[in-house]
């Protein structure tokens, strides 16, 4: 699972309802264990008191991956407080192509698949003048008029640089959990953790007040979580949650395409 940028001062989350919890069962999927029997399987890593994140992560199974078995496309969706910004980026996958799209700050997008890459900016969601002057001395961005953006595609990009895709559970990992239930999330079997030690080992780190999370009872996967944290100036959420959703219109990726052959097919005629 890629990982880690760090973490400073996170603003930091509270856990009310979680973020995937609310949609995570519905009438028709009940839960499959009580509370007073609680579940004796678990995850590499996991435990009825506890999780081990660095042993989960040492898994094969990624996000990115695993609930492909489970639904056709999926989303990977995130949210923390206005102005505590923390990692960039929900991810939309196509199970049956593998084919990644991100949605990035600033209105931009980027898509993979294999080999072939490509990134959207549309103009005027650009926020200051030295970002976009970064895009105007970059060749490998293209300006195009009619649409007002910025485009990048690359036909054989190769290995492209990580994504975000990871660190949005890093938070987690600073505090203790314990499970109290199981059920399922869209369809996925899951166990259910609630916040039990919210006092970090990190003096950067904000101390939590609530907190639950969803782990996938196959791969340890974490499906969704919704934390509250104390920070400097009151209460703050994060949420998160893994689930079903339409893999979105990618059109701009063939207008991106375009864009880019043109401008290297002038710079061609230019140079002979």
């Amino acid at each position: 699972m890629e990982r880690r940028a760090l973490l400073s001062a996170l603003g930091v989350v509270g856990l009310s309802t979680l973020a995937g919890c609310d949609e995570s069962r519905s009438p028709d999927e009940p839960t499959t264990d009580s509370r007073a029997t609680p579940r004796r399987d678990y995850p590499d890593g996991a435990g009825p008191d506890h999780i081990d994140f660095s042993t989960l992560e040492s898994d094969d199974e990624t996000v990115l991956q695993a609930p492909r078995v489970h639904w056709d496309s999926f989303a990977i969706v995130y949210s923390e407080p206005p102005g505590r910004r923390r990692v960039e980026g929900d991810y939309y996958v196509n199970s049956s192509t593998g084919a990644v799209i991100s949605h990035l700050w600033y209105g931009a997008k980027d898509y993979r698949n294999g080999d072939a890459y490509a990134y959207v900016q549309p103009a005027e969601r650009i926020p200051d003048d030295r970002r976009r002057e970064e895009y105007e001395s970059d060749p490998s961005f293209v300006y195009d008029d009619e649409t007002d953006a910025y485009y990048r595609y690359d036909r054989q990009y190769g290995q492209v640089a990580p994504t975000n895709v990871g660190r949005h559970t890093e938070i987690l990992e600073h505090y203790g959990w314990e499970a109290t239930d199981t059920s399922t999330h869209y369809g996925v079997p899951v166990i259910e953790y609630q916040l039990s030690a919210g006092e970090p080992g990190d003096s950067r780190v904000p101390p939590a007040t609530e907190g639950t999370l969803l782990l996938g009872v196959e791969n340890g996967i974490i499906y969704a979580f919704d934390l509250t944290v104390d920070g400097d100036e009151g209460e703050l959420r994060y949420t998160y949650s893994v689930r079903p959703a339409p893999f979105p219109d990618h059109s701009w990726v063939e207008t991106a395409r375009t864009v880019a052959g043109a401008n290297s097919s002038a710079e061609r005629t230019e140079s002979g």
